[in-house]
């Protein structure tokens, strides 16, 4: 079925509002997103990706755990030996581990015998000092001249181990959360200091130190070419290039809460770096990045994640995997941003202009979580993109809210003009008498004499013009009397009293309106006639009867109406006022209910078309609204004589008081 115009223009407005206020909402917070004043919503937003996302899987890394027990058996010692750390690297090697990161404080000098022994476990062939391992650094913060923020590095208790190393320091945001990837800081000297992470994946693609540091320091973006691993196939693949800004603010994607890593306790490994026990060829450290850290309570390094709380080294592995697999989260380019969400904008506008809002915020929201998530896991070189599809989506749900409140709004106005505020009101709140029921009314028509005739010799405008006044006063009236327009049939009006709304006085009322409909044609005719137009004559009938009143028609259309004999029984009396030549005719069922109100003449008991039973007919001559009780009671010809209801509308004198009287004889 095709839409209405009226239909297709609101929905068109409701489009462009929505368009507009959607591109509006979101292109103001994509520009304050990108001054970083939103990263908290964003936070909590990724927050809820990762819960939904669960656990994935990340072979290629594996933890060695310095536990609770690992620690109860070195005598609770910080810092921790450095001959039981030699044996743990000593163990790694020996099982065949790819590469090893060391989140472990190696910045004072222990045991001179030990610290040998730790270096030695370190140390690789001949011109390679550092060999396979990465060790963590800690950092301070200083001011340049500028005042800018610099960072200097704490030195190691051996400087050979310097040269291959990164800072472990993670930034929290506002909440306290670890959220966010670092990758270099900037030094004092104006170089530039990598992270665990960095320097992890740069010693494992085999980048020349020097070069390497060149590279950091040198002009943005920053290019490397660097192992990445593929998932798909469980294996590494080929270097490919991770481009990046020193001020970059990327998200760690978490794999999942704490325990998500393969974890293998370090006595165990420890064991193997002692003994002469051949290692198997087959087993999980060969060939993985293995991160050896502290879990035990008393390192007071467990942080809050999205995930919940987590050691440091878990942080970094999480980190190392999100580099490794290039599934960093960073936020859509400013101008990027604003293409994609006005394209956005453009099908969620239609959406909301096609269906109810509640169904097309459903669809949008689910369809945004399903490609928010595979969005966001899409792997491409430049790391996954987050999106901000919620804006939109909830600036144009309120902006449809908006439209069609106006639309109410617009459509009450428009209603108050037939039927009255108090009877708009009841019909928007869905009374359940607007369904349906019996009622005793009053019915008012009312029609323009010999306006068809009248029309053929005036032109259209002048017609238009004069219903244009004539109509309004109409209205009014109805309105002013607590009556309903029920229908516009050409130039007659159809006024009911008495529904939805209880009133007991609806006889009364409807009398009332038609006093007022000709006290205001005279005034309109007496201006036509100053301006040369034609004068209007009206008939109005009246009667009071039982009626179905309640909303009818088919599910695309209803309307509120009264049905039943009455409403044919008031057309019809109206009509008789050309046949009687008078102005205001009230059935006997009417009369018999403001008989005290009313002056009237008996036009006596006529038949009507239609009808077989003839009905009792009165003219209505006055209304006595400032009539007193006592004056309301007298009437002429009650029991017969004149017919006439008379009133005197004018005040009566007191009576004289008696004369005195004369005393009567005794």
């Amino acid at each position: 079925m095709g839409l209405r115009l009226p239909e297709l223009r609101a929905r068109g407005r409701r489009f462009l509002l929505g368009l507009v206020l959607g591109f509006l909402a979101s292109a103001a917070v994509a520009t304050v997103t990108s001054l970083g004043y939103f990263s908290g919503y964003q936070g909590k937003a990724l927050d809820l990706y990762f819960w939904a996302q669960g656990r994935t899987r990340a072979p290629e890394i594996v933890l060695v755990a310095i536990d609770d027990a690992a620690f109860q058996r070195l005598n609770e010692r910080q810092p921790l030996p450095r001959d039981y750390l030699a044996g743990v690297i000593r163990g790694l090697r020996k099982s065949g581990a790819r590469l090893i990161g060391l989140d472990v404080d190696l910045r004072r000098p222990t045991n001179p015998a030990d610290d040998r022994a730790l270096l030695a476990a370190i140390r690789g062939a001949p011109g390679d000092p550092a060999g396979p391992v990465v060790v963590a650094r800690t950092l301070t913060v200083a001011s340049d001249s500028a005042g800018d923020i610099r960072y200097r590095p704490m030195p190691l208790y051996e400087p050979l181990l310097e040269a291959a190393s990164g800072f472990a320091e993670v930034p929290k945001d506002d909440d306290g959360f670890f959220r966010r990837i670092p990758l270099v800081v900037p030094l004092g000297d104006g170089q530039v200091l990598p992270s665990l992470s960095l320097r992890l994946l740069a010693r494992l693609g085999g980048l020349d130190p020097a070069e390497f540091a060149r590279t950091l320091a040198g002009p943005e973006p920053v290019g490397l070419s660097l192992p990445e691993w593929d998932e798909a196939r469980g294996a590494l693949r080929q270097a490919s290039p991770l481009r990046f800004f020193r001020d970059d603010d990327w998200k760690i994607n978490y794999i999942g809460p704490a325990g998500s890593f393969l974890t293998i306790g370090s006595d165990a490994v420890y064991q193997l770096g002692v003994s002469d026990q051949e290692v198997a060829r087959e087993n999980p450290l060969r060939d993985r990045i293995v991160l050896v850290g502290a879990t035990f309570g008393e390192s007071r390094d467990a942080f809050p994640t999205p995930h919940g709380i987590m050691y440091g080294v878990e942080i970094h592995a999480n980190i190392l995997h999100t580099l490794l697999t290039r599934s960093q989260i960073q936020s859509v380019a400013w101008g990027a941003s604003l293409l994609l969400q006005f394209i956005l904008c453009l099908a969620l506008s239609a959406l909301f202009a096609l269906l109810r809002p509640n169904r097309a915020l459903i669809i949008s929201l689910g369809t945004a979580a399903l490609a928010a998530i595979g969005l966001s896991a899409w792997p491409a070189a430049d790391g996954a993109s987050w999106f901000d599809f919620l804006t939109p989506i909830l600036a144009i749900r309120l902006a449809a809210s908006l439209h069609d409140a106006v639309e109410r709004r617009r459509i009450r106005r428009s209603f108050h003009q037939y039927i009255g505020r108090e009877v708009a009101d009841r019909i928007y709140s869905d009374d359940p008498a607007l369904a349906g029921q019996r009622r005793t009314v009053s019915i008012l028509f009312t029609d323009l004499r010999d306006f068809t005739t009248m029309s053929e010799t005036m032109a259209a405008d002048q017609v238009a013009q004069q219903l244009n006044e004539y109509f309004p006063m109409m209205v009014e009236a109805v309105q002013r009397h607590r009556g309903i327009i029920n229908d516009f049939i050409g130039d007659a009006v159809m006024a009911v009293y008495g529904a939805p709304l209880d009133n007991p006085d609806h006889a009364l009322d409807a009398v009332r309106t038609a006093r007022a409909m000709q006290v205001g044609l005279a005034l309109l005719n007496t201006g036509w006639q100053t301006r040369g137009l034609h004068t209007l004559k009206m008939g109005i009938g009246i009667h009071t009867g039982l009626v179905f009143a309640g909303n009818v028609g088919s599910p695309n259309r209803m309307k509120y109406t009264v049905v039943g004999d009455a409403v044919n029984v008031a057309a019809r009396v109206e009509g008789l006022n050309k046949e009687l030549h008078t102005t205001l005719l009230v059935t006997g069922e009417t009369y018999e209910v403001i008989r005290d109100r009313v002056q009237v003449k008996d036009c006596g008991e006529l038949k009507v078309k239609g009808r077989h039973q003839a009905v009792k007919v009165y003219e209505v001559l006055a209304l006595a609204e400032a009539a007193t009780g006592s004056q309301r009671r007298r009437r002429w010809g009650r029991d017969g004589g004149s017919s006439w209801a008379a009133f005197s509308f004018w005040p009566r004198r007191a009576p004289s008081p008696p004369k005195p009287e004369s005393p009567s004889p005794s």
